[in-house]
């Protein structure tokens, strides 16, 4: 992943503002570079008036944030996509409850709705975790459907789609809370971390006194606030080349069985994913990362099952395709040029497993 970075003309201004924040002392604060950061925030959620947006240190926060606000205490369910980054997990046990892992679908790698719903007829769920697994967005519709009869608040999880075209109109509103990411892998960044909480005004200033949040430390650092400000006009130019790149793979690994993610039109493509051909193992996968490597080109294995890295059972399709999953290398710095030479090594290793 090449992260992104201010041009020379920004980098003077974001050094302008480390002086200022430095000298005034306002490392942390209500206003100034944060207010400015979620502004904009709220501005490409189309969130309504009633909504506010507080800025965190990590998307992790505004998770553990979310699920304290939900009302989730310790011992309690909650469900989430077993096949995710492992912030979702971590997020749970950091407040004591207790995941229900969800099966995911195999050709969206988001929650499996089917599953999500038996897990409403088996357990007392006290919130659902909806994940935009590789900035491609989860059927907010139904899963707001599914929580809203049961009851149960909805989390979003949209820390990788922030910039996701859809037709005009974001729907992160379908969510009780919206969590976003500002972290070095994200189109833009806040300085390599970084994140925001949506959720409605009235539901944080009620909640949000609770004093396991320690709402001030966790905060977004206005040295962190700066730099995101800075990028923000460079949203929509990284987010089109992203998906560029993973249209050009798809274009150029079309007849060598590779799956690739779908929903292409309503993703953000932060990461590259593909699965490796029915059949293929971890070893399979690690080798093509080891031949792309010595080739001079990072891929990564992204994501492993959260069950598995928790040490718990596996949902049967996860646990599948978690072993298949590449994410080839991609980012804001990553060179056009380089696609054909990537492409070039995935087929000279698919010849040889052929062979």
């Amino acid at each position: 992943m090449s992260p992104y970075r201010l041009d020379q003309e920004r980098q003077a201004d974001y050094f302008a503002a480390v002086e200022d924040i430095t000298r005034t002392g306002a490392y942390r604060t209500t206003s100034g570079w944060s207010t400015r950061a979620m502004e904009l925030v709220a501005a490409e959620l189309r969130l309504s008036e009633s909504w506010e947006v507080v800025p965190t240190r990590s998307g992790t926060d505004a998770l553990v944030m979310a699920l304290t606000m939900a009302g989730v205490r310790p011992g309690a369910y909650v469900a989430a996509p077993d096949l995710a980054y492992h912030a979702v997990g971590a997020a749970i046990f950091q407040i004591g409850a207790l995941p229900r892992w969800i099966d995911v679908d195999p050709c969206t790698l988001n929650i499996d709705l089917a599953d999500l719903a038996t897990a409403f007829d088996h357990l007392p769920l006290a919130a659902v975790i909806g994940v935009d697994n590789y900035g491609t967005r989860c059927d907010r519709t139904s899963i707001a459907q599914l929580c809203s009869a049961a009851g149960v608040p909805f989390v979003l999880d949209a820390c990788e789609s922030l910039g996701t075209p859809e037709g005009g109109a974001n729907r992160a509103a379908l969510a009780d809370f919206v969590a976003i990411s500002f972290s070095f892998t994200k189109p833009i960044h806040a300085a390599g971390t970084g994140g925001a909480l949506c959720a409605p005004r009235a539901v944080v200033r009620d909640r949000g006194g609770d004093p396991g949040l320690l709402m001030h430390p966790r905060r977004l650092p206005e040295l962190n606030a700066a730099y995101l400000v800075l990028s923000w006009p460079d949203l929509r130019g990284v987010i089109g080349k992203l998906r560029s790149i993973y249209t050009a793979y798809h274009e150029r690994l079309r007849g060598w069985g590779l799956t690739g993610q779908r929903g292409e039109a309503g993703s953000s493509r932060i990461h590259a994913p593909f699965l490796l051909p029915e059949g293929s193992n971890r070893k399979e996968r690690d080798a093509l990362i080891d031949h792309l490597a010595r080739s001079g080109f990072e891929a990564r294995p992204y994501f492993e099952s959260q069950s598995r890295l928790w040490g718990m059972p596996a949902p049967p399709c996860s646990a599948n395709l978690a072993q298949r999953v590449i994410c080839l290398p991609t980012g804001a710095g990553f060179p056009h040029g380089s696609l054909d030479e990537v492409a070039a090594e995935v087929i000279s290793w698919m010849e040889a497993r052929r062979g």
